[in-house]
């Protein structure tokens, strides 16, 4: 079971409180070729069904991690699948965005 109520986190994508973890995942997400409206878009269409694992880390907020598919383009028929990791902060108002990239196996 996910750390983090969905509807809380698509309540803070669709205010664009998404702060990035670092410089990884702002590359990550341009290397994608995505901007601020696009992983709000992303987070804002997470499922329950999405949900893979929380990852805990001791002294520090909880990670929730999700793989979706996400069409950026909706006159394309390709969807991006990614992997999303991320926890709430700040009361639950705004979105950590620990990892938005292409699935690594």
């Amino acid at each position: 079971m996910a750390e983090y109520d969905l509807e809380q986190v698509k309540a803070a994508a669709q205010s664009l409180d998404i702060e990035y973890r670092g410089r990884k995942v702002s590359r990550d997400i341009a290397n994608l070729g995505y901007d601020m409206n696009d992983v709000s878009s992303c987070l804002c269409q997470l499922r329950s069904s999405d949900f893979r694992k929380t990852h805990s880390y001791g002294n520090q907020p909880p990670d929730d991690e999700y793989i979706c598919r996400y069409k950026k383009d909706p006159e394309e028929d390709e969807y991006d699948q990614l992997y999303v990791k991320f926890c709430l902060v700040d009361g639950y108002l705004v979105i950590d965005l620990a990892s938005f990239h292409l699935p690594q196996y």
